[in-house]
């Protein structure tokens, strides 16, 4: 790169960044070289100067380096409006009569479906037919085919769901979704939910936020509405998730405390300890929700805890540390709370998967011999022949916890 030295015996004429020039290289340092320098300099300020002034009253701002999640970065103006093919959706119901499946069904069905403006047709399966779907594309109309199965109790079978009579708002919304996306769907259940990297982060740093409130008995959707999530990503639970919030009432609480911990992990564990979760979900109109929804969805959800960023030794090292250790016929949940206290790492339990496998903490008594050994290795052994495990998981903003859940679902290999 070239540039301009200036020195005590004038300036180097090539220009090099060089710590040494010889004399030769040298010009006499002159008042006229000087007040040319100072001009050049002075030049380039006023013409940088009028750009920006020039810039700004066209009512553009200067650029500046994008950072993923910058929520205050706003766009120069407006783009301008694609132009764009406006496509119409006709969606067809093709149900294969299973045998014993009545036409009555089909009737039912029809009356379920017309305000839903899909057509429908109930047919006898040839050979080869099956549960499918299938799209094309006539001009500006999408033709959207989903080809079900009709059997015996009146229920319509697709290949990932199935309806009865009574899921008309489950129905809707899936009409409604292939309707405005076509066969391919939402983009759930693709990798990071169908958000690009950069959607991803900003989601993720929004996430981040501490819990700043004891969190332990409030009742579930009040907790939701304290917890600090990012305005910029509305919280919408779905319709089979307010139905299932109202049938749980006073039952749907905050089992365990999350104070301290990421917006992210209490939102997760709080729905999971009640059987719901939350995934992020792109609407039509481009905006991120985190959408509520049962546990029991074939959909991937947000998960409770990340593999650990470090040795696990350093990320939690009183709970590696010897010390002596004898318990005589104590319950399981006190030993947990105590491990916890004295090892100053927390424990979260999967109370959703240890309620599923019928195991009761509290039912649980433990015994351990008096021996120096460390609280890891003594809550393994503590807890392995009750059909669970413990594992080292971390936060979205990197506090380390312990999780116990059942071996079944156990995510990470032990220590």
């Amino acid at each position: 790169m070239q540039c301009l030295i200036v020195g005590p015996r004038g300036f180097c004429k090539n220009g090099d960044r060089q710590p040494d020039c010889d004399s030769s290289q040298f010009a006499p340092l002159t008042s006229a070289t000087v007040v040319s320098v100072v001009l050049s300099q002075w030049m380039i300020s006023v013409t940088f100067a009028l750009l920006l002034i020039s810039n700004l009253a066209l009512g553009q701002a200067p650029t500046r380096p994008v950072r993923p999640g910058d929520s205050s970065l706003t766009k120069d103006k407006p783009a301008s409006p694609k132009k764009t093919n406006m496509i119409s959706t006709v969606i067809e119901f093709e149900l294969l009569q299973s045998e014993g499946g009545g036409g009555l069904h089909g009737q039912q069905w029809l009356k379920v479906l017309e305000p839903l403006d899909v057509s429908l047709r109930v047919r006898k399966p040839i050979l080869g037919d099956k549960p499918e779907m299938k799209e094309r594309e006539a001009g500006k109309t999408r033709y959207v085919t989903a080809i079900g199965t009709l059997d015996r109790s009146g229920n319509l079978v697709f290949p990932d769901r199935s309806f009865s009579l009574s899921d008309a708002t489950k129905l809707k919304e899936w009409i409604d979704e292939l309707r405005t996306y076509g066969v391919k769907g939402t983009p759930v259940g693709k990798s990071l939910w169908g958000l690009s990297e950069e959607q991803f982060a900003g989601l993720f740093d929004g996430l981040l936020n501490k819990v700043d409130f004891e969190t332990e008995n409030l009742p579930l959707k009040q907790a939701v509405s304290k917890l600090p999530l990012p305005t910029a990503f509305p919280v919408r639970w779905n319709s089979e998730a307010v139905e299932k919030l109202a049938k749980l009432g006073d039952k749907a609480q905050v089992r365990q405390e999350l104070k301290g911990f990421s917006v992210a992990l209490a939102l997760a564990l709080s729905l999971s300890d009640n059987g719901f979760g939350f995934r992020p979900n792109r609407t039509p109109s481009g905006v991120i929700e985190l959408l509520i929804e049962p546990r029991n969805t074939k959909l991937e959800q947000w998960p409770i805890g990340w593999p650990v960023q470090k040795a696990t030794f350093k990320a939690a090292p009183k709970l590696y540390a010897m010390v002596p250790i004898e318990l005589a016929d104590v319950e399981l949940s006190d030993v947990l709370t105590a491990i916890s206290e004295l090892a100053e790492t927390p424990i979260l339990i999967d109370y959703a998967e240890l309620e599923a496998k019928q195991i009761d903490l509290e039912k649980i008594k433990v015994s351990f011999p008096r021996k120096m050994t460390t609280w890891s290795l003594a809550l393994r052994q503590l807890v392995v022949p009750k059909r669970l495990t413990r594992e080292l998981w971390q936060d979205e903003a990197g506090r380390v916890f312990v999780w116990i859940t059942t071996t079944r679902a156990g995510r990470a290999k032990d220590e």
